[in-house]
């Protein structure tokens, strides 16, 4: 157990010694060497690979098997290249239809190490028997192979027959999830929340859904998951997204696999590990200690600037994608760290519009990708849910993109993001995977690298003390400067951007420096703070979660029942209300599942226990909604507009971000043509409903989409500012035109807008438009944005720090403010050939 002495047993000509770090880790390791599941964080540079390959040698000396994973087959090369420098331990590498007879006898007597990938050891047929240590290197990244052994994902594009063919037969059997017709139609902003279909919808269909996937899923999904999953659909949540349809349960049972059941221990690596409880949540693994209790300092990571992109209000020549290719064009090399595949696709298509080569990084351990991006001299890698395990060091990349928050990678984490607000897991995921961002790039002192974070999010996120919690104190220094250059504007980050890439880096430096502080008008601070530190709060739930994940897949509904209560009290006890009634509500799941006596009651109980708690957030609501259609109650539509929006909208600007837009919405209610356009996107984002401005020739001016009753709403708006006497007949044509260029649907209803000053309408053109069109006066919008804008303003100032609590209180002291009903497709339905007015919107709102 002497580690000091085991490396220099080796005589290695470049292991002469340990740190002070790795002999702080490996004796951490020596007292919890019995225990099953340990976990050891250093960070970037400090040898994490030698402390697991100096472990590995001790298992093999003890006659135990070890398997080593990586998250690529570049990753597993480097592990090799290393342990070349121990001569003496022998390491034998295995791949995709890689299995050399030899090699596969050296690991299983226990002479060799096996280095594979993740997908080579954990998969449905395991060429590798399973070893006595399993060693996770960047242990996140198995977290999507794992996933992937217990759930499918039916891409909106990739598998679009599939897709709709799915979201149809919601649609057949329910009114109640309004915004999958958005989805299936393509019209759902991508941000839009996924659907979660309550259990008893999806027991309800799940037979013919199980039709419809043996037929359409891919060969090797139909081959390899669908046998294995297809006896557990009763087990799995369905959520449907405007990317995706993922059907998969809540964490993945790993535990049930041979490859982790039969290993004596579980060893999980990482610069970034985060907390316990979580990383057996995303692992679905036993519980996890870590073998430190204080994690190791990091120190020589080189120099590194983070840039935020602002708001843009005033800059509108300026867009964070425009600035981003400016860089890159400075680069050469550049990152695309992106949070799903639907943003990666998008990046993708964005640099060939540019002219510009991308290299997908895509899942499965194949990453020929990196080898051909490292080729070019000014190739785009792009990757989806990666913020671990690129070691993009040295002259290989200096710019690494995030395009948005790496808040969500799946459905099920958007769902969490859009209706568990107060689930702090999730919360401490993002700063866990900004600070992994900021390290790909960085991995020793003499590295410099930028960082882009072009949503204009990030700022408000970055701020939060739950995201602050899980961002090491030497990283927030780059991340604290960021924040300050916010206020600057475009200017200030493209000057921070010039000087970076033509002087020396280091003239970036934290805002308590004296060129920062010059450069801003800001004196320096006289005095320096320590600062809170806090350790990243945890519930403790994650085993119970865990458990009745397991327990329902094995088909024990009870035990599943039991420890999902556990979990929500666990929750409900850390103050994670909305968490904690989410795993009430699998506890319901799991007694529907049951379906012996009583067991329908102790699903209506569950629930009833859940809704207990009184709040009127989304979540509660919909809650509320399956308790009734339990109870036999008949089944309303629920509708989250536009309380959904406004809650995403706060997370991303913040309270000054929303009062800054309402402003700039009444006022540009007035201005020139092309304010106006831009107001109307501004002013259905306060609606609620999902707003854009089209760019291209003969484009409406704006494009407003919401899910109605059983159809989806479109307005197609046209801004009119010339100066007739009356609304001329050409200007109907027009919007006649925008209406008749939208393929028919009868799942659609689209109309047009027409916004203007005018009071007076021509005769042929009020009877052009009588059906069709509605004819708005901007006195009808500019009371539109000042009622609304009031009640937006209202909840804002309500909803304090936006706990579950707060939020459901500010809904309740909102709601009785407002109209019911379909009341926005009435307003601004076919308006007869009439105009509608101010005094129209105002009979609209009560009070």
């Amino acid at each position: 157990m002497d580690f000091s002495e085991r490396l220099a047993s080796f005589t290695s000509r470049r292991y002469r010694e340990l740190r002070q770090s790795q002999v702080r880790v490996l004796d951490g390791y020596v007292r919890h060497a019995g225990d099953p599941d340990v976990a050891i964080e250093l960070p970037t540079g400090f040898g994490k690979t030698l402390v697991a390959l100096l472990i590995a040698d001790r298992a093999l000396e003890e006659g135990r098997t070890v398997a080593y994973l990586t998250g690529t087959n570049q990753l597993a090369d480097q592990v090799l290249l290393q342990a070349q420098d121990l001569p003496g331990l022998d390491v034998v590498k295995f791949s995709s239809q890689n299995y050399p007879p030899a090699a596969l006898a050296e690991y299983h007597d226990a002479r060799a190490v096996g280095v594979m990938n993740y997908w080579t050891y954990f998969n449905s047929n395991p060429k590798v028997e399973p070893a006595d240590l399993v060693i996770f290197d960047d242990a996140h990244l198995a977290e999507q192979p794992l996933a992937g052994l217990f759930g499918v994902r039916i891409g909106a594009r990739a598998q679009s027959d599939l897709y709709a063919r799915l979201c149809e037969l919601v649609l057949a059997h329910t009114d109640l999830y309004p915004s999958v017709e958005m989805m299936r139609t393509g019209d759902a902003s991508p941000t839009q929340p996924p659907e979660l279909l309550a259990f008893p919808h999806w027991a309800a269909i799940a037979d013919r859904a199980a039709d419809i996937l043996a037929e359409k899923l891919p060969k090797s999904d139909k081959k390899f998951l669908w046998p294995s999953l297809r006896p557990h659909l009763s087990a799995c949540g369905v959520l449907i997204g405007p990317s995706a349809i993922e059907i998969r349960p809540y964490h993945p049972p790993t535990q049930t696999l041979p490859g982790y059941r039969q290993s004596r221990q579980r060893l999980y690596l990482s610069a970034t590990l985060g907390t316990m409880d979580d990383l057996q949540r995303r692992l679905g693994v036993a519980p996890v200690t870590n073998v430190l209790d204080q994690p190791v300092a990091e120190e020589g990571i080189g120099r590194r600037v983070l840039l935020l992109a602002p708001d843009g209000e005033g800059e509108p020549s300026v867009t964070a994608e425009s600035f981003a290719l400016e860089q890159a064009a400075q680069a050469g090399r550049t990152a695309w760290l992106c949070s799903s595949h639907a943003e990666a696709d998008e990046i993708e298509r964005v640099l060939d519009k540019a002219g510009l080569t991308a290299y997908r990084l895509r899942g499965g351990g194949d990453d020929g990708a990196l080898e051909r991006w490292g080729a070019s001299a000014t190739g785009h890698l792009v990757t989806a849910g990666r913020y671990d395990g690129l070691d993009l060091a040295e002259d290989l990349c200096r710019l690494v993109v995030l395009p948005s928050v790496p808040a969500a990678s799946t459905e099920f984490e958007r769902f969490v993001m859009a209706y568990l607000g107060d689930a702090t897991f999730m919360r401490h995921r993002v700063g866990q995977r900004v600070t992994q961002a900021l390290g790909r790039a960085n991995r020793s002192n003499d590295d410099w690298a930028m960082y882009l974070g072009l949503a204009p999010s990030f700022g408000t996120l970055l701020a939060q003390s739950a995201v602050r919690q899980a961002i090491p104190a030497d990283v927030r220094p780059a991340i604290d400067t960021a924040l300050t250059r916010l206020s600057g504007g475009w200017g200030r980050a493209r000057g921070d951007a010039e000087r970076f890439w033509e002087e020396d880096p280091a003239a970036v430096r934290p805002p308590s420096a004296p060129h920062d502080g010059q450069h801003s008008g800001q004196p320096a601070p006289a005095r320096r703070r320590p600062g809170r530190t806090q350790a990243a709060a945890t519930a403790g739930s994650a085993p119970h979660e865990v458990n009745a994940v397991n327990r329902l897949w094995l088909g024990d509904p009870q035990g599943a029942a039991e420890a999902a209560r556990k979990a929500a009290l666990a929750l409900s006890n850390a103050g994670e209300i909305e968490h904690s009634a989410f795993w009430r509500y699998v506890e319901a799941q799991a007694h529907f599942d049951d379906r012996g006596p009583g067991a329908a009651g102790r699903a209506i109980d569950a629930l009833r226990q859940a809704t207990q708690a009184g709040t009127a957030t989304a979540w509660f609501v919909r809650l509320g909604k399956v308790l009734g259609e339990l109870r036999g109650e008949q089944a309303t539509r629920i509708d989250d507009q536009p309380w959904m929006a406004w809650d995403e909208w706060i997370g991303e600007a913040g309270p000054g971000g929303i009062r800054r837009a309402v402003t700039r919405c009444r006022t540009g209610l007035t201005g020139t043509h092309d304010e106006q356009a831009e107001a109307l996107v501004l002013l259905g984002r306060i609606a609620g409903v999902a707003a854009e401005r089209p760019s291209g020739q003969s484009v409406t001016d704006a494009d407003w989409k919401w899910p109605g009753s059983r159809k989806v709403e479109r307005r197609l708006w046209e801004v009119k500012t010339g100066e007739p006497d009356a609304i001329p007949r050409d200007w109907v044509d027009q919007a006649l035109g925008q209406v008749a260029a939208v393929r028919p649907s009868n799942r659609l209803h689209v109309l047009g807008c027409v916004l203007t000053h005018l009071t007076e309408i021509e005769d042929d053109a009020a009877q052009a438009a009588r059906d069709t069109l509605a004819l708005v006066h901007r006195d009808a919008v500019l009371a539109l944005a000042e009622v609304l804008g009031d009640r937006l303003l209202s909840y804002v100032d309500s909803s304090g720090g936006g706990t579950a609590a707060e939020r459901g209180a500010a809904r309740e002291s909102v709601e009785h403010r407002m109209p019911h009903g379909p009341w926005l497709a009435e307003l601004f339905g076919p308006s007869n050939g009439r105009l509608v007015r101010r005094d129209d919107v105002l009979r609209r709102f009560p009070g």
